[in-house]
């Protein structure tokens, strides 16, 4: 069985080690598409209010960016692939700019200038793949933009950066060394120990699995266009966020309480079955990415861990909703256990046992995410932190679903893309996707 390896990417721009199938993939990918590097930019913004200590800030940001190697990572080709390096630890990481000396920034100004942070095409050869502005609007005002590229962060490591940015403020202002003599898990540590897994015994099972789950599988479910497809996909997007009535969002908790399955079961199943009434299919398939957190040393490491994996389901008509749901969550169950292999050794894996003739061009067209892994705000002693909405006009699939249950209800977010899809379409499958959720929790209720 593959283990953590002992030695890391490398703590000098001299040294490499391998990277992730997936990022060879898209890397190799992105350097002939400009639009595709910038889709996959991981945005995050907040409002500061208070007395930022601007010094405190820039040195704890330089911590952070030493203490997890994949924040200074880039991508070197090679005779053997695309491989990891990386870059000496930096000074002055942060970028601050003042903006208070004229009138001050309207919001659609303040827009422009965040948006110009959040769009900016990172050379993943030869460039930090993050990046740190701390914008002063006014006085005690700011926002903070961090751009990391997905490449090297998913949406699990940017809690863990959050933590780690406002525990090594605290640090420095205290005069104290952040994180003691602890090391966390490293990017090129994941890397190694996927490769190592993928090629080695105990990936058998898992492959297995994955052929029964997709044999005979057709080219993936969506909504149909409202205009004809090019020929190589496109990452132009926009989103629509809306959220569910305050009453069905109880409905959809008390029902996956009754029927002892999570939320994301619920909603997944909502998903699936508006996906049936648009395809006109009942073999219906949608990915789904999970954290790939399965090894304890990951959960401190910030990287690109996650995987994305279709989920499967048979949706006969005449099929009982709470058999229906049962078997999502099923399906959901068994992804998360054979979550470690990563989707583009299944694929290749399903080339070699069926052809690549008999697989379509896409295993899924449109992704479904629901997020249970909460990211914490920002928090900085001594200042009020506040999250800054932001639309990337972006998208990586398709379709996007992402659903957000709290306490409080649960709120929604369509990603879509805009060279396939009007904004009206998009506000009628919202309308739509309320509809079967409601139409669910009738019927188990009675």
């Amino acid at each position: 069985m593959a283990t953590r390896g002992n030695k890391t990417a490398g703590t000098a721009d001299t040294d490499f080690g391998p990277s992730t199938q997936l990022q060879e993939m898209l890397f190799t990918s992105m350097l002939a598409n400009p639009d595709e590097n910038r889709a996959f930019n991981v945005e995050n913004i907040h409002v500061l209010r208070g007395p930022v200590d601007a010094i405190a800030l820039g040195r704890a940001v330089d911590l952070v960016v030493e203490r997890h190697e994949s924040l200074r990572t880039v991508f070197v080709t090679g005779p053997e692939g695309v491989a990891l390096r990386v870059l000496p630890a930096p000074t002055g990481a942060l970028v601050c700019r003042d903006h208070t000396g004229g009138a001050p920034l309207s919001p659609a100004a303040l827009e422009d200038v965040v948006r110009a942070d959040t769009e900016h095409l990172f050379d993943l050869a030869g460039e930090r793949p993050s990046r740190f502005t701390l914008h002063r609007t006014g006085e005690e005002e700011y926002v903070l933009v961090v751009v990391v590229h997905h490449l090297v962060l998913d949406g699990w490591s940017m809690g863990v950066l959050l933590d780690d940015l406002g525990a090594a403020y605290a640090a420095v202002r205290a005069g104290e060394r952040p994180f003691g003599g602890e090391r966390p898990g490293q990017l090129g540590d994941f890397a190694r120990y996927q490769r190592e897994l993928t090629s080695s015994p105990a990936a058998v099972p898992l492959l297995d699995f994955w052929a029964r789950q997709l044999e005979g599988l057709q080219d993936g479910s969506t909504v149909p266009y409202d205009r004809p497809a090019r020929p190589y996909q496109t990452f132009a997007g926009d989103r629509l966020d809306f959220e569910l009535p305050a009453a069905l969002a109880r409905s959809v908790g008390e029902a996956a309480r009754a029927e002892r399955v999570t939320v994301a079961a619920v909603t997944l199943l909502a998903y699936q079955l508006l996906l049936r009434e648009y395809a006109g299919q009942e073999d219906i398939v949608v990915g789904v990415p999970t954290a790939n957190r399965v090894q304890p040393w990951t959960h401190d490491c910030v990287g690109f861990l996650t995987n994305t994996h279709c989920v499967r389901s048979k949706l006969p008509a005449r099929t009982p909703l709470r058999d229906l749901l049962h078997a999502t969550a099923r399906a959901l169950t068994d992804a998360l256990r054979h979550q470690e292999v990563p989707l583009i050794a299944v694929y290749e894996d399903l080339i070699a046992r069926y052809g690549a003739d008999n697989l379509p061009p896409y295993l899924f067209r449109t992704l479904f995410i629901c997020h249970t892994h909460r990211v914490a705000p920002l928090a900085l002693e001594g200042v009020a932190c506040a999250r800054r909405p932001f639309s990337q006009q972006a998208s990586k699939a398709d379709i996007t679903l992402n659903v957000w249950p709290d306490g409080a209800g649960i709120r929604c977010q369509i990603e879509y893309n805009t060279d396939l899809y009007d904004a009206s379409t998009m506000e009628r499958v919202a309308e739509r996707y309320r509809g079967v959720l409601s139409d669910i929790v009738n019927d188990l209720v009675w």
